[in-house]
């Protein structure tokens, strides 16, 4: 009878143990994507500080993210959808890119060669927005 206690124990924990751990595979799964870039001036050099907000189109929200002191800024973890890209920067002309899609997993790469100019304006980019993977050897599809 004790045996048959034990066991019928053990079967439980080896359920409970399996039903937990499979649900962690769940937990994992992530439906984000990151846009990442350097942002450099008219020669070439790194611009410190600039500041780049992806906006959500989908759902009027906006990231944020500031270069760092190699130009490199990085938007990670934001949720798959449709965007726009600003950059901004003192002394240099505000870029804006135009809408593009952010598919799951994707790393898009967006970078921006500022020109100098007034802070109040504004160059517009017009066209198809590159969006390489070049951190990944995945494909994905729509």
């Amino acid at each position: 009878m004790k045996k048959l206690q034990s066991l019928g124990l053990f079967l439980l924990c080896v359920t409970l143990l399996a039903l937990l751990s499979g649900s962690h595979a769940a937990w994992a799964q992530d439906v984000t994507a990151t846009i990442t870039g350097t942002i450099t001036d008219p020669s070439g050099g790194p611009i410190v500080g600039a500041t780049v907000t992806a906006h959500d189109t989908d759902r009027g929200t906006n990231w944020t993210s500031v270069t760092n002191e190699a130009g490199l800024y990085n938007i990670i973890h934001i949720p798959i959808g449709n965007y726009n890209l600003k950059v901004e920067a003192k002394g240099f002309q505000t870029s804006a890119f135009a809408a593009f899609t952010l598919v799951l997993n994707q790393t898009a790469r967006i970078d921006a060669a500022m020109k100098m100019g007034a802070v109040t304006e504004t160059v517009e980019v017009s066209g198809e927005t590159p969006l390489l993977q070049t951190q990944s050897t995945e494909v994905s599809t729509l």
